[in-house]
C-alpha cells in the first residue's frame, strides 16, 4: 500500500465551516485514491453530542453518526464515526479525519494499518506539532512542499545510517521492543556514544515512527537514546572490534 496521504488544517478554529472543510477534503481524497470508507475520528462519543459538531453536520448526518450509521458522501465513500476508545483496526484502506486531534489520537493513526490517507483538524494551536514535526504533511491553503524539502529529523547522518541499520535488524510488527530487538538499540546506541555522537532522542522517536516504527516501539527507543547520549564517560563495548565495524559501515554509508 503507497505512503499515507497527510493533510493539516492549520486553522484551530472549530466553526461549522471548518469540519465541513475537513469532510470535504476527506471525500476528494477518496475520489482520488479510490477508497470507499472514511473514518470520522472523534476523542469520545461526547465530542459528537455536544459542541459545533451537531451544527457542522446536520441533524440527518449527526443522528446517523449517533446512532453508528454509516453516511453517503458524494464520492460515493461511506462516512462512520468511531472514537478513541472504539477505533481498534481498519479492515480496508480508509482515509481518517482526526476531529480535535490531540498527539494521542495522531499516535493512534500512526499504529493502525490500511491509512491511506488522514486529514487532522487540531483542537488548539501546538496541540499535534509532534505529529507534524514527524511527517511534514500538507497544511491545506499553503504551497504544497517537495518532499526533499520536508524536514530532516536527524542531522547526523552517521547516526541515521545506524537508525536505518536497526531498523532492518528489529520486528516492526509490534508496539513493543522484544527483548533481542531491545539489546540491538542499546548496541547501536552505546558505539553511537562511544564516538562521541549525539542526537536529541525525540528526533529519535520521530525518525523511528516515520520510518515504520509502532509509537509505543519509537517511544522506548527515544527513552533508551536519552540513557546512552546523557553518559558522561564514554561506555565500554562488549566487541570492540565487531563494534568498529559496525560503525565504518554507518560512517562510509553516510558519506554524500
Amino acid at each position: 500500500m503507497p505512503a499515507a496521504i497527510r493533510i493539516l488544517l492549520p486553522d484551530t478554529n472549530q466553526s461549522p465551516e471548518h469540519i465541513l472543510k475537513g469532510i470535504g477534503v476527506a471525500d476528494h481524497l477518496c475520489a482520488t485514491l479510490n477508497v470507499t470508507e472514511i473514518i470520522f475520528l472523534v476523542p469520545v462519543k461526547a465530542s459528537l453530542t455536544s459542541g459545533s459538531l451537531h451544527t457542522a453536520l446536520g441533524q440527518a448526518v449527526h443522528d446517523a453518526l449517533v446512532k453508528g450509521k454509516p453516511v453517503k458522501l458524494e464520492s460515493g465513500a461511506q462516512m462512520r464515526c468511531e472514537t478513541m476508545q472504539t477505533l481498534q483496526w481498519l479492515s480496508r484502506p480508509s482515509v481518517v479525519i482526526a476531529v480535535y486531534a490531540s498527539q494521542k489520537m495522531m499516535d493512534k493513526i500512526d499504529a493502525l494499518q490500511n491509512v491511506a490517507a488522514v486529514v487532522a483538524i487540531p483542537w488548539a494551536a501546538g496541540e499535534i506539532d509532534d505529529w507534524v514535526k514527524t511527517w511534514s504533511p500538507q497544511a491545506l491553503g499553503q504551497p504544497s512542499q517537495p518532499a526533499k524539502s520536508a524536514a530532516k529529523l536527524i542531522a547526523d547522518p552517521v547516526v541515521e545510517q545506524a537508525m536505518k541499520s536497526l531498523t532492518k535488524m528489529i520486528n516492526k510488527a509490534h508496539n513493543i521492543l522484544h527483548p533481542s530487538d531491545e539489546e540491538h538499540a542499546k548496541r547501536i546506541l552505546r558505539i553511537l556514544r562511544s564516538r562521541d555522537h549525539k542526537e536529541p532522542a525525540e528526533n529519535i522517536r520521530r525518525w523511528a515512527i516515520k520510518h515504520g516504527w509502532l509509537p509505543k516501539a519509537a517511544e522506548r527507543l527515544e527513552v533508551l537514546a536519552q540513557k546512552a547520549f546523557a553518559l558522561r564517560a564514554k561506555p565500554k563495548l562488549d566487541n570492540p572490534d565487531h563494534a568498529e565495524q559496525s560503525y565504518q559501515r554507518w560512517a562510509d554509508a553516510a558519506q554524500p
